[in-house]
């Protein structure tokens, strides 16, 4: 995967605009796994990061309190915590370690954890130049080689940051979130999905609006997610980002 074209800032952050990420997430997508560019169907997240990234997914209690999903590793680094009885524990991570949160293992938390994965994913496809030891020597404001995502950073339609929005934190979230989305919903086969699914419910406008009815776009927000085995919320804002959506 070659991002050379992209602009780069002098701290190895590329500077992406929303039109970016379909390309990327096509032009690895279509490297690993092009059947999913042609027909619609779920992405195999697990495949893509372990098979086709060399990432080493493992599952572990990150946090206590639930609010990290999930980390990536771009160096041998250490994560500090504590466990549920409030003693200090270090978590020992290698470079290319993708740690999910125990808390999305089982059926419940299953597109949760599909889209963690893709976030983080999508954390290591274009975020490495920024995110190198050498890069981040001087950065104390982060554990050197390792990021660490909130649950509030993951899967939403606005993004938060601890530093304040247009921080980097605020940028590399919202890049990892946005292409984590189109690597789950590439957006040709997504876009197919919505147009019939929209025209079987009567609508030829080929978007949603107010004018359908909470019950039936509820309806319509399903069907797609369960195509894509993505959570509501997920195809929803998918569905708001390619204007599938109008609010």
């Amino acid at each position: 995967m070659n991002l050379e074209k992209y602009p780069m800032k002098p701290n190895g952050m590329y500077v992406l605009k929303k039109s970016d990420f379909d390309d990327i997430a096509e032009m690895i997508l279509k490297e690993y796994m092009p059947a999913v560019l042609y027909r619609p169907q779920a992405v195999d997240i697990e495949y893509l990061a372990e098979e086709c990234f060399y990432l080493d997914i493992k599952y572990d209690c990150i946090q206590p309190d639930g609010k990290v999903l999930g980390m990536i590793a771009f160096a041998d680094t250490k994560y500090p915590t504590y466990d549920y009885d409030g003693n200090d524990r270090c978590i020992e991570l290698e470079e290319g370690t993708l740690l999910v949160d125990m808390s999305l293992i089982g059926s419940k938390n299953h597109t949760r954890r599909r889209f963690t994965l893709a976030h983080e994913i999508a954390h290591w496809a274009c975020q490495r130049s920024y995110h190198s030891p050498q890069n981040q020597l001087y950065d104390f404001r982060r554990q050197p080689g390792l990021v660490a995502c909130r649950t509030e950073n993951i899967e939403q339609y606005r993004m938060r940051s601890l530093y304040g929005k247009h921080s980097d934190e605020f940028w590399l979230e919202w890049q990892a979130d946005r292409l984590g989305a189109a690597l789950l919903m590439p957006k040709k086969t997504f876009k197919e999905v919505c147009a019939s699914v929209f025209w079987s419910h009567g609508i030829r406008n080929g978007y949603l609006s107010k004018d359908v009815g909470q019950r039936v776009a509820h309806e319509i927000i399903s069907t797609v997610a369960g195509m894509f085995d993505v959570s509501f919320r997920a195809a929803q804002i998918r569905m708001i980002n390619l204007d599938l959506i109008k609010v």
